[in-house]
């Protein structure tokens, strides 16, 4: 669908706003579906005592978590946005010009960007109406709180997106939401990669919307909201208690990892199991662990059937090293394999070894994002002779491309980012061509079709199971490789993508297993990845684990009597 770019106003309480929005307006300017036809400046709210003592303290925590772990909270910084405006008109909220310029200009979509309620005459003028972000639930409007409610709660995502308020319409439509991982240890990183990653999400649903129309638009949005629906929390203002709440975490975490660090070793590993029930792939206890030499880790396995025999495609990691590599085993009739064989190495980290045949050729799509590419690979002679046919795409970050033939074309399910501060686990993009050698592959309108910490990410080879297409996806909600999802496919073609989670594993130390994030399907065998747990306490750091969680929650729900308690005391003796 070809249509003339959508009219934009911008409302704003001031020449300053954030340099996450400042990025905003820049792609947007940037894109073909929009022209910029007015700013409108609204006045600023008036703040109370409160409302300046809660930013000062949060401006302390930002600070002391800026100190601590070396991330400053970049996304916030105020910026002039008036080097982008040109000829652009701006007006007064509630002007003679601003009156004429409601009445007589046709606007298309209207962006707020202050924290104030929408503007009724802007919604009733606007063609596809008023827009605007909200951080937490669809009542927050405003950036500042983002990740104080979430970390204070000890939530594993922050969920952020955008509104819509039409005319006629008692309550605003939710356009598009996405949900970001927490940070275990800093404030700031969950901010930044929030608020770097809400850059795209107008520019990007305005695209749609220029791609499908209104009508299939406003459809995908219902399914969006209908697939995952969004939750109300109250606000959680940053006061004393919150502030208190939150510092007790930076010495608990330091505690955890230093016991971590003393105590436990982490390493990936490989398990088998026979093929079972496509909602038990991911069951632990059927599985027989592959632990690798302890200066390694295996992860990311692929099951490949050639000749009559199995072959586990894998990436290997030797820490010294500090990157990856691809390699392979062939199963043994007893279960058992044989000695790994290095089939690839770049001066660059390689991983998740998607291997597929097309037209009697075996082919090979690793993860290359360290050089910004999706490479792929001929086989000479297999499994151990590779040579690099071409890159399907350049100038991207892109992980884990996993490519799938559906009804006549093929389609590349890959995780991808756009900003450094950003995430590469939380936005899986979808794309089409006509050969999966092509390097014409074009953009689903949707993208990114599934924006979620907890789903997106890519887990290995789609597979069908009675007639059903399923795709694993990884949980990165909290931590990276947290867990497994099986998602079946309900809808896949050029204007729509949808699927629903039929199961999901997560680990959380069962069998001493701490995460899982890859699942290859082989005939008769599954194989997974997973991280063991090395306890250096045996027996003992159970128990320790027990009693340490105990305390940690008794503490974290009660810890305002941290502070009541000595208050108490204090005024009982004055």
């Amino acid at each position: 669908m070809s249509v003339s770019p959508f009219r934009i106003s911008l409302i704003v309480d001031g020449e300053y706003i954030s340099a996450w929005q400042y990025l905003m307006l820049e792609r947007l300017l940037a894109s073909p579906h929009a022209v910029l036809v007015g700013v409108v400046f609204r006045q600023p709210v008036a703040t109370t005592l409160s409302q300046r003592l809660n930013a000062a303290l949060l401006q302390g925590l930002h600070y002391l978590d800026g100190r601590l772990f070396s991330c400053k909270s970049t996304a916030q910084t105020p910026t002039s946005f008036l080097p982008l405006l040109g000829d652009v008109g701006c007006y007064a909220h509630g002007s003679k010009r601003y009156q004429a310029f409601v009445s007589t200009q046709r606007v298309d979509v209207a962006l707020e960007l202050t924290g104030q309620a929408v503007l009724p005459d802007m919604v009733a003028s606007a063609t596809h109406g008023v827009w605007r972000h909200f951080y937490g639930n669809p009542a927050h409007w405003q950036d500042d709180y983002t990740n104080i409610r979430e970390y204070a709660r000890r939530q594993d995502e922050i969920v952020s997106g955008v509104v819509r308020y039409m005319a006629g319409q008692a309550a605003a439509d939710c356009v598009f939401y996405a949900t970001t991982s927490t940070d275990k240890v800093s404030i700031n990183r969950g901010v930044e990669r929030t608020l770097w990653k809400m850059a795209d999400f107008i520019p990007q649903r305005l695209h749609e919307l220029a791609t499908v129309g209104e009508a299939v638009f406003q459809r995908n949005m219902r399914e969006r909201v209908l697939a995952r629906p969004l939750s109300s929390q109250d606000a959680v203002a940053s006061g004393l208690i919150t502030t208190c709440r939150i510092a007790l975490r930076y010495p608990s975490n330091f505690l955890r990892k230093l016991y971590k660090f003393l105590f436990r070793q982490e390493q990936w590993i490989l398990l088998t199991t026979a093929h079972g029930n496509v909602t038990e792939l991911g069951l632990l206890e059927n599985f027989h662990k592959w632990i690798p030499p302890r200066d390694r880790f295996w992860a990311d396995p692929f099951v490949v059937e050639h000749a009559g025999e199995q072959y586990i495609f894998f990436e290997e990691l030797i820490y010294t090293r500090g990157i990856g590599h691809l390699a392979c085993v062939r199963l043994q009739p007893d279960g058992s394999h044989t000695e790994p064989v290095k089939i690839l190495e770049k001066p660059y980290h390689l991983s998740y070894p998607f291997v597929f045949k097309y037209q009697g050729q075996y082919y090979l799509i690793p993860e290359t994002a360290g050089n910004h590419t999706v490479e792929v690979y001929r086989c000479e002679e297999f499994p151990h002779r590779w040579v690099f046919e071409k890159n399907l795409m350049e100038g991207v970050e892109a992980y884990d491309a996993t490519l799938q033939e559906y009804e006549g074309r093929w389609w590349m399910f890959v995780s991808m980012r756009s900003h450094q501060s950003c995430s590469p686990n939380e936005a899986l993009y979808l794309f089409h061509a006509d050969d999966p050698l092509s390097t014409q592959w074009q953009a689903h309108p949707q993208n990114p079709v599934v924006a979620s910490a907890a789903q997106a990410r890519p887990a290995g080879r789609m597979f069908t199971d009675a007639e059903q297409l399923y795709r694993p996806s990884q949980n990165c909600a909290g931590v990276y490789g947290r867990g497994l999802n099986l998602n079946r496919i309900t809808q896949l073609d050029q204007e729509c993508y949808r699927e629903e989670v039929v199961s999901s594993y997560l680990p959380d130390g069962d069998f001493d297993m701490n995460g899982m994030h890859t699942l290859g399907i082989g005939r008769g065998l599954s194989v997974s990845d997973a991280v063991y747990i090395h306890r250096r306490l045996g027996r003992l750091d159970h128990w320790i684990g027990k009693v340490s969680g105990f305390i940690d929650q008794l503490v974290w729900k009660h810890c305002y009597v941290l502070l009541v308690l000595p208050l108490t005391f204090l005024w009982l003796g004055m």
